[in-house]
């Protein structure tokens, strides 16, 4: 498989824990990495096709709701991994 269009996709406000996951998926030898903040991934994503977004912990409900409605109509099918608190640290 070429992912050389494939992207994950950290969504979070906090560019300390978002940095940290980002170097962990990237140590997996993962497609590239995108980070972003809610209202910005679908600038950072532009064409490029979602394998999974993960989604930070320090998201408020109504960001979360709407980002996840968003990638649903984008592709039902994107794995969405949601992070606690505790996977912050």
């Amino acid at each position: 498989m070429d992912n050389a269009d494939s992207l994950i996709v950290v969504v979070n406000n906090s560019a300390a824990t978002t940095n940290n996951l980002k170097e962990l998926i990237e140590f997996m030898d993962s497609p590239e990495v995108c980070s972003a903040k809610p209202r910005e991934w679908r600038k950072a994503v532009g064409s490029r096709r979602i394998e999974a977004v993960f989604v930070g912990p320090d998201l408020k409900d109504g960001e979360i709701r709407s980002l996840v409605g968003d990638i649903g109509k984008l592709d039902p099918n994107i794995p969405i991994v949601m992070l606690s608190e505790s996977d912050a640290e």
